[in-house]
């Protein structure tokens, strides 16, 4: 800790003046694909400024080994933010960073979200943060212009995971002299952090009816290491290893898809926005997940919120400022520049949101039943756990079975610790 501290000082250290003689509030954010969603707050502090006397100032910590960062931060107390992007459950669950939102707006909140988003934010049934997200679960973007060259219709996409395969299998162009394909069916995610690894792995373990943990979330063996998580590993694993509709040599997914090297993607709502402004050229139709023995639903790893530190001396300011932005208008503007769907019940059919490719097969994904959550205290460090068999098998350090038998191992010594 005190190495990580030390660096964490000199690499993002805020100058020593105290926040209220700078009347500036600031907000953390790792979301660093979405820049013009971060750049909002700072805007809407300029407007902020001239009834509080505080600004906004956004600084964007790269995502990669961000919970380091936060947490020195968060301990030091000084060069701590006012207000940062973070999951609840962990910085409100496992820490004890948060500061409790003010009732009268967790009321706001409570009643204008949708269903399924009122539980995102709370931990112990109390609100601590604001959902920055809606359609915050993967859905099935494809490339229509690659479908239909390889003689598929882009209008029916595959529904099950089999259809799937066999449409990846149409949709890859192997090297002829034996080495990586040209074009892949499938753009997978097998590098990076193996939490964000666990998560898009997500869809194919709900396919298959397996889960992470048991319902009660206190034992990971029997459950991340059952037959059914065996056989989603295997299918996932098979994708590189011996189906070849996917390679690790791609790099980036995003990437690979916005650059046309790859049919299909895995992502969430935000993608649209991504692609409208780093791929405007890729001509794409956004539809919900394939099932197997079951059907995916809408669900995540990451329920990405805005919460305010507890121990920052302008939290009152910072909850002033939460509730400035905190209306259906603000809620479309701030969403629609990045091109990401909007939170509030009343801007879900919004023209805006009906004219997005992703309007019906949100639908369609929040139509199907609930899969399971995860969001434990420790569900960082139960998904890196899980996340490092998904990645020993992408890359051929094992076969499915004693690698999630290590992590189911591992991940129970981390719930009893």
């Amino acid at each position: 800790m005190p190495v990580i501290l030390a660096a964490v000082m000199v690499a993002v250290a805020i100058p020593n003046a105290s926040f209220a003689q700078q009347k500036k509030l600031v907000l953390w954010t790792h979301w660093e694909q979405n820049p013009d969603f971060n750049k909002w707050y700072e805007g809407k502090g300029k407007e902020f400024a001239k009834k509080t006397g505080y600004e906004v100032e956004v600084v964007t910590i790269p995502y990669q080994g961000y919970e380091a960062k936060y947490l020195a931060a968060f301990m030091a107390k000084s060069s701590a933010p006012d207000m940062f992007m973070g999951m609840t459950h962990q910085w409100c669950g496992q820490y004890d960073f948060c500061d409790k939102m003010p009732a009268d707006l967790a009321k706001l909140y409570d009643e204008n979200l949708p269903k399924y988003m009122v539980s995102v934010g709370k931990w112990k049934d109390v609100r601590y943060g604001i959902p920055i997200e809606h359609g915050n679960f993967q859905q099935m973007y494809i490339n229509v212009d690659m479908f239909k060259k390889a003689g598929l219709n882009p209008d029916d996409p595959p529904k099950t995971m089999d259809a799937f395969l066999a449409d990846l299998k149409k949709l890859t162009i192997a090297d002829p002299k034996g080495g990586e394909p040209t074009q892949v069916g499938f753009a997978i995610r097998s590098k990076g952090h193996p939490v964000g690894i666990t998560d898009k792995f997500l869809p194919f373990a709900h396919a298959w009816g397996a889960r992470l943990l048991s319902p009660d979330m206190e034992k990971a063996t029997g459950y991340a290491n059952s037959p059914q998580m065996v056989a989603a590993l295997t299918f996932f694993g098979d994708l590189v290893l011996k189906d070849k509709v996917a390679s690790l040599s791609f790099g980036n997914p995003e990437d690979a898809f916005g650059q046309k090297r790859a049919a299909v993607i895995f992502r969430e709502s935000w993608f649209f926005g991504w692609l409208k402004k780093n791929a405007p050229d890729v001509n794409f139709k956004v539809y919900a997940l394939p099932c197997e023995k079951a059907c995916p639903g809408a669900g995540a790893l990451f329920p990405w919120t805005d919460l305010v530190y507890k121990n920052s001396p302008n939290k009152q300011a910072a909850w002033e400022f939460m509730r400035f932005i905190s209306n259906p208008k603000d809620d479309m503007e701030h969403h629609q520049i990045q091109g990401i769907l909007p939170v509030w019940t009343a801007n879900l059919d919004s023209a805006y949101v009906k004219s997005r490719p992703d309007y019906q097969s949100t639908k369609d994904m929040l139509a199907q039943p609930v899969p399971p959550t995860y969001f434990h205290p420790k569900s960082n460090e139960l998904a890196t756990a899980f996340g490092e068999a998904v990645v020993g098998v992408l890359f051929g350090k094992g076969q499915p079975k004693p690698l999630l038998d290590e992590a189911a191992a591992k991940m129970d010594r981390i719930l009893k610790d």
